[in-house]
């Protein structure tokens, strides 16, 4: 949790429980946002898309007058859930664009949860209602909260930045702790920035924040049906961001940061994780290759559990480098952990240290350096161990 949370000016929250999988809980959230706001927003790129993606993405793409309301809830991912389900989301959807007095396609939904169950959509709809009842530009702590499924604890971050005599205040919260893959992940994140930002230049922003962060994670392989992301800039008049200018580069990097320190409490969180492992692919033939090579070691349950167990294992991280599709030849690989060498020229390194190595594996978080020496490309991914715990959580929850 951020030691410090940042009101974004306009911008709004109530939190309510919809009664239903995790009983009191608070599990539905209603965010509100100012008439001058400007919204990107990112899905899965799962074929599976659920009713509320489908119907947020065609609203953002057929509407001109844009988001003006954000309806999520947790606990039912609406997805696979046929006509019925897409009804159910356009029901709630339309019932409160009424009481904010909305158009209906400004009201955005997401959703995340079990797959394939249907919605009580009358649960969630009062839910919704009650929300918007408690409506406070204070509830941020609340809503990271509110959106959580298999998570142990919120993510939230918030900061400001000082450039020349204005102060930029951004706030973001994320969920997601299994299904973690890119593209994203059974991740919802939403993050708000107090300035005006044209929406090409929100959208540039987005995408090379989620291309370092969101999209270099990935905890199991598999990717949800639910993925969204949310970027907005609130349109504060009296912070208006010029196109290419030295302000917007800076916040930009201000949003890669939080973008990035989401994805790495994400990570911190996966289910039945115990490490935090960061992947780093260098001097590979291009960046394919090197993203390719990177998810591959990533994403082996010999690799992850090799690294739960601590045991210093280097043949299965090589073997994970040889099958991956873009490698050629492993001849000039060399391997690292953090900085303990295991692998030079395909072979075992004549440095190598099996105590050296079995201490590197104990740390809780581990750097495995992975050198292609086959070009100038560079790329690393965020993952974690996987331990009896992962399978304990997903026998018992239904995704």
């Amino acid at each position: 949790m951020a030691k410090k949370i940042y009101n974004i000016e306009g911008v709004q929250l109530g939190t309510a429980s919809s009664h239903t999988r995790y009983g009191d809980k608070e599990d539905s959230l209603l965010i509100t946002l100012p008439k001058t706001a400007q919204v990107s927003c990112k899905f899965t790129s799962n074929k599976l898309k659920a009713a509320p993606v489908q119907l947020a993405i065609n609203k953002l793409s057929s509407y001109s007058s844009g988001a003006k309301a954000f309806l999520i809830n947790a606990g039912n991912a609406n997805a696979a859930t046929g006509q019925q389900g897409m009804k159910n989301v356009k029901y709630y959807c339309k019932a409160i664009a009424s009481e904010l007095n909305l158009k209906e396609e400004n009201v955005i939904p997401f959703s995340t949860g079990v797959i394939g169950e249907a919605l009580p959509v009358n649960n969630y709809l009062s839910a919704f209602q009650e929300a918007n009842t408690k409506l406070s530009p204070k509830n941020w702590a609340k809503a990271a909260n509110a959106i959580l499924t298999t998570d142990t604890r919120p993510k939230i971050i918030s900061k400001q930045i000082i450039i020349g005599k204005q102060t930029f205040s951004i706030t973001g919260f994320a969920k997601g702790s299994g299904m973690i893959r890119p593209d994203f992940a059974t991740l919802l994140s939403f993050v708000f920035i107090d300035a005006k930002i044209n929406r090409r230049s929100l959208n540039k922003m987005h995408a090379e924040a989620l291309d370092c962060s969101f999209n270099a994670i990935t905890v199991d392989g598999d990717t949800s049906p639910n993925d969204s992301s949310a970027l907005v800039a609130n349109g504060n008049e009296a912070k208006l961001v010029e196109t290419n200018s030295k302000a917007e580069k800076k916040i930009a990097q201000c949003v890669k940061g939080i973008f990035k320190e989401l994805a790495e409490l994400l990570v911190e969180d996966a289910e039945g994780a115990t490490k935090k492992i960061k992947i780093s692919v260098n001097k590979a033939n291009n960046l394919q290759q090197a993203k390719s090579v990177a998810f591959t070691v990533a994403e082996s349950p010999l690799v992850k559990t090799a690294m739960f167990g601590s045991d210093a294992n280097w043949g299965r991280i090589l073997s994970a480098v040889g099958r991956d599709r873009t490698i050629n030849t492993i001849e000039n690989v060399q391997i690292k952990v953090n900085d303990v060498p295991l692998v030079k020229k395909g072979n075992i390194d004549p440095k190598y240290s099996e105590a050296k190595a079995s201490r590197a594996m104990k740390k809780k978080e581990i750097l495995i350096q992975i050198i292609l020496n086959t070009g100038k490309a560079n790329f690393e991914v965020l993952t974690s161990d996987l331990s009896e715990d992962y399978v304990l959580i997903n026998s018992d929850y239904r995704s």
